[in-house]
Formats: C-alpha cells, structure tokens, sequence
C-alpha cells in the first residue's frame, strides 16, 4: 500500500498529515537523550524532522505483509498429515438450520463478490513475544453471502459449525457469522491458498485467536445448539478473543551489547485484533518508566502496527527493555503475567541488553 494511502486513511479517521508529522517530530525529539525530556529542542531543527521521517527505514523491523511462506502455521495433524484437497472434486456443503440445503464448488464461491483485506492472525497458544503471530492480504467471500445462497439461517439456530477436511469442528455465533466482515477466502497474499493455509477456503473471522478460523473446510451448518469446536472440547477458550500484546523484534537475540552514546534501535509489532492499537511505550528500566515509541499507521483495521524508538544510553550496566501497548478503546495491555490456556498468554515482553564504557 502506498504513502498517500496510508495517510489517506488516517485522514478519514480524524488524524492530518500535519498531526502525523508533529507526533514523529516529538518522539523522535524525546529519543535525543534516552527517556528523559526531550533536551536540546532548540538546536535539532531539520536533523530531528529527518530522524522522524526516516525512523521506520532505519530499524529493521518485519515486513508489514508476511510473505507466504513465512507466515506462522499451526495444525493439529502430526507433520505430513493436513489434507490435500482437490479443488475440482471438492464441494461446500451449507446444510442444517438454514433456508434450503445446497452445495457450493470452489468457481461458485469464486464467482461472488469477492472482498480483499489485510488481516492479522495470531495463535492462541502464541507465548508472550512469540512468533505464531503473522499478517497477510486475502480475498474472499463475505460469509454472509455464501451462507445465503442457501437462503440465509433459519431463526431457530444460534450458531453457525465449520467442519473440516481433517475432522476440525469450530462455531461462530449467528451475528459473527453474517458480520459482513467474516469472510470465507480463497487466496493468500495475491495467490491461491497453499495446503498450508487452508486451501481451497478458509475462514477469516475478525478480533478471534487463529482457532476460529479454521482450514480445509467441507462443510457449514445452521445449529440451535451450543456447539464446542476441536480444540474447545479440549479445554481451550470458545470465545477466544485476541487479547492485546505487543512484541520487542529489534534488538534480536543476535546483537544486545551496546556502548555508552550509541543509538538503539528498536522496534516490533503490537496487535489488538478488532480494537486496534492507540499507543505503544517502551521502557529502559524494567517498567519503572515509560516513553512512548512512534507507531507506523495500519493497512487495515483488523491488522498488527509497526512501532519503532531510539534509545541512548547514559551509562553502563544491564537493562531490561520492556514493551506494552494500549488497544483501540484506550485499555492498556494487561501486564499480569499469564499462560497460554485457556485464553491465551499475557504479559509485557522484554528483553535484556549490556551497555559497557
């Protein structure tokens, strides 16, 4: 996506050019002397206004798209073991509480509206600065569209199950299921999807964990039931909402040792699911303090932000570099440190880096 998109968006939603720039000017006024007062603001000029436009070039931070095959996967088949499906034998099944049974093939769901977004997902069990965590553009159909070929859900039912090629199971409330967001893709990142992911559709679902949106799927029934999908019967949450977390990629574990002056470089991703991101902070004393980083905007509303800081350290010794984010409402990332079952993990990530003379 380009530049004047992106602002473009940004302008919809309240926020100038002008604001853009002047948030960039005080953070990256703020990194001159660590996470004290911004100092010097007399004298930086037209250094600092280049300091702040160019922060995001110079951090290394991951690609906002996740290449295909480097988005994360999770399966619960051993290795070897997801289905290959043959996307010219393969039918859709739309069946149980809905206006009329039918079947669908993979050129019919292709031929409906198709819809095209970048998206986020994010596994239940990613740990606190995990990696299960990766962000692609998909086209697809709106749920809602597929389902009413079927002349729509019946009013008895109060949620729609997904089976699947490999025996997965998962449900979506009613409301969830035709939120004209909810999507049922076919492509990936500009191209069918790979086995991988879920070929031939998949679900995409906003503001949920990965496993609600399942892979390989056969088969899409209205129910007037309570309906526990795979990993639900083992204990896992139904809801599974993503919750807030925000992750540390630059430093990597490859470069911590860092000398008295020099600039640091930092950065990551911070995701909210639906609720999007408002604010990330950084802290150089383990928590005690926080100063806000520069937050690259979105390419969509349901997708993960960039964030990026400069850090110079006054003196030497052993730091411990944490990092949290606030979601869209304003609610600041629970810092409670917690596993991943039943609904995933919490907590600020950290890392630990030495600065010597």
């Amino acid at each position: 996506m380009t530049r004047d998109l992106e602002v473009s968006r940004v302008r919809s939603e309240g926020i100038t050019r002008r604001d853009l720039l002047h948030r960039a000017i005080v953070l990256a006024l703020g990194s001159l002397g660590g996470f004290g007062l911004a100092g010097r603001l007399a004298t930086a000029g037209r250094q600092t206004v280049a300091a702040a436009q160019t922060l995001f070039d110079r951090i290394m931070l991951p690609p906002e798209i996740t290449p295909t095959g480097d988005f994360y996967v999770v399966s619960k088949n051993p290795p070897g073991f997801d289905p290959v499906v043959d996307a010219g034998r393969w039918r859709l099944e739309i069946a149980g509480l809905v206006g009329r049974p039918i079947t669908l093939t993979y050129d019919e769901i292709k031929a409906l509206p198709s819809v095209q977004r970048p998206h986020t997902l994010e596994c239940i069990s990613n740990e606190v600065g995990g990696d299960l965590i990766s962000n692609a553009t998909w086209r697809g159909a709106r749920l809602q569209d597929v389902i009413n070929k079927a002349n729509g859900v019946a009013p008895k039912a109060i949620q729609v199950a997904f089976r699947c090629a490999d025996g997965y199971t998962e449900s979506l409330p009613v409301a969830e299921a035709l939120n004209p967001d909810t999507l049922l893709v076919y492509e990936m990142n500009g191209a069918p999807l790979t086995t991988k992911h879920g070929f031939p559709v998949r679900l995409l679902v906003p503001g949920h964990f990965g496993m609600k949106n399942p892979k390989w799927i056969t088969k899409i029934e209205g129910v007037d039931y309570n309906f526990m999908g795979y990993w639900e019967r083992s204990g896992w949450s139904q809801q599974a909402i993503v919750k807030t977390t925000s992750r540390i990629t630059t430093p990597s574990s490859g470069h911590m040792m860092y000398k008295v002056g020099d600039d640091v470089g930092l950065g990551g991703v911070a995701y909210a699911g639906d609720r999007g991101i408002k604010a990330v902070e950084i802290s150089a004393d383990d928590g005690k303090t926080w100063q806000s980083a520069q937050i690259k905007p979105p390419l969509g509303k349901y997708t993960w932000v960039l964030w990026a800081a400069l850090w110079k350290p006054t003196a030497p010794g052993e730091y411990t570099l944490r990092v949290r984010a606030q979601d869209g409402t304003g609610t600041l990332q629970a810092r409670e440190e917690v596993a991943t079952l039943p609904d995933g993990a919490s907590g600020y990530h950290w890392i630990r880096i030495r600065v010597s003379k």
